[in-house]
């Protein structure tokens, strides 16, 4: 069945609801009431079976209808002063409301193809409407209550489905959608009018399948904008609490998902972009700033990468960049101020892992090449790790540090198959580990798989360059030094501290 007689068909079942009378009369009917003073109504009607009603109380008042077509429908109800609404109409059956209660209030609603549906409520003043839909089955719907709020929809396709409810004041909603069955909108969670002043959102949408919205979002100043291109992406916010929060989601390419869920603080201010195919942060996979001052940068270029998020209390700071396909990362915080995540991965299917608790933390995490492996465990306080890996790939890197005031914690691998494994705890320790070559190896004795170092002010330097070099064993206690250095293939090293 072709789309045309699929539209004709459905046309012809909800017709049968209608008056017969009205449908065989093949006429069309203007109804026009006003009450007050200096009031204004001019209705246009070319074709069969359009109908207009207008009422009118208050003072000031005009209103335009042209319709020019079959069955076009127009209802407007405006009460107050000085307000301005428009409907045009062209082509097959459309119904357009718009109910307003105020004054100064402007609205506007063109409508060409076939089917469309917009309805506006406004209650209030100053406040600005205008609908464009262009193509089949599209439906908007606008509510309004407060001042100087402004809605501007634009849906060009078909089965396009946009909503924006709003409550309070300077509110500011733009959707924008070009293609087939996307969805977009704001509202609040239980689907009243969302409460607050002064917030922003735009929503763009060009491609098919698309999902962007945002819902439950409480406060004042919040900028949300959110741009999607290509087929079956999704946008999503989900109750979002606080004030000067600002989000900016771009998604290029098909199936990219990025879903922030129960977000609550002020001034967050997250920025994602995805540029590829199957991308996904958040939704299932945990995506949730807690928090005031947060700053999360998320840019994923390629196929199927994945970093889930979560940041709770103050300040924190997180910058993630994957370029290549199948990256994973995953970075929390979970309690603490000041910390700051540096996540970078090159290549293909590395894998990243980062968490914090307390506060100062401190971790960069660098990848180049395929299949690095990078873990970094953090508890206490103005710790600090760094870890690099270059090569081919097969890199891998586990750091756990656990204290107070831990300086300084490098690891850099340039080569592939290398392993550090580094265990951590005390305060003051120092470890800088630079492996260059493959197969090099840093780790623990008698069954332990760390290096272990436990206690406080001690220093562990190791420098391994060439291939399958062993350094192996611990440090326990106060101010040991220990220096390593491996240059050639084969060498064991093994040291105890106690």
């Amino acid at each position: 069945m072709n789309s045309h007689t699929k539209k004709t068909l459905i046309a012809l079942a909800i017709a049968t609801t209608f008056s017969a009378q009205a449908y065989a009369a093949n006429e069309n009917q203007a109804t026009v009431t006003q009450d007050g003073t200096e009031q204004e109504v001019t209705v246009s009607q070319t074709g069969n079976l359009n109908i207009t009603t207008v009422s009118q109380e208050g003072n000031l008042q005009t209103a335009e209808v042209t319709q020019n077509g079959v069955w076009n429908e127009s209802y407007i109800d405006s009460v107050g002063d000085e307000n301005s609404i428009i409907t045009e109409q062209s082509d097959d059956w459309h119904v357009s409301t718009v109910n307003v209660g105020g004054n100064n209030n402007e609205a506007t609603v063109t409508q060409s193809g076939f089917w469309n549906k917009s309805v506006a409520d406004v209650t209030g003043n100053d406040n600005g409407v205008e609908v464009t839909q262009a193509g089949a089955t599209n439906e908007s719907n606008i509510e309004l209550v407060g001042d100087a709020n402004s809605t501007l929809v634009n849906q060009n396709g078909d089965d396009n489905f946009s909503v924006f409810r709003v409550q309070g004041n300077g509110n500011d909603g733009d959707i924008s959608q070009e293609g087939n069955n996307n969805q977009a909108g704001m509202i609040a969670l239980d689907l009243s009018p969302n409460v607050g002043n002064n917030n922003d959102v735009t929503l763009g949408q060009v491609g098919d399948d698309n999902l962007a919205g945002v819902r439950g979002v409480a406060g004042d100043d919040n900028t949300v904008t959110i741009m999607q291109e290509g087929d079956n992406n999704t946008g999503f916010i989900y109750a979002l609490e606080g004030s000067d929060n600002e989000i900016d989601i771009d998604q290029f390419g098909n199936n990219n998902n990025t879903v922030l869920q129960f977000a609550t603080g002020n001034d967050n201010d997250v920025s994602v972009l995805q540029d590829g195919n199957g991308n996904m942060i958040g939704d299932t996979n945990t995506a949730v700033i807690n928090g005031s001052n947060n700053h999360i940068d998320i840019e994923q270029t390629g196929d199927t990468n994945l970093a889930e998020f979560e940041v709770t209390t103050d300040d924190n700071d997180a910058d993630l960049e994957q370029d290549g396909n199948n990256n994973y990362a995953a970075f929390g915080t979970y309690a603490g101020n000041d910390n700051d995540f540096d996540l970078s991965s090159e290549g293909n299917d590395n894998q990243i892992f980062a968490f914090a608790i307390g506060e100062d933390n401190d971790a960069d995490i660098s990848q180049e090449g395929d299949e690095n492996y990078a873990y970094v465990e953090m508890q206490g306080d103005d710790n600090e790790v760094d870890v690099i890996q270059d090569g081919l790939g097969m890199n891998e890197a586990i750091v756990s540090v656990m204290g107070y005031d831990n300086t300084d914690i490098r690891v850099a691998q340039d080569g592939d198959l290398n392993l550090v494994d580094l265990i951590i705890t005390g305060d003051e320790n120092f470890a800088d580990i630079a492996q260059t070559g493959s197969a090099n190896w840093v780790g623990g004795t008698d069954g332990v798989a760390s290096f272990t170092v436990n206690g406080n002010e001690n220093s562990l330097t190791i420098v391994q360059t060439g291939n399958d070099n062993l350094v192996e064993g611990s440090q326990t206690g106060m101010n040991n030094i220990a220096n390593a250095t491996q240059i050639g293939d084969f060498n064991v090293a093994t040291i105890v501290q106690n």
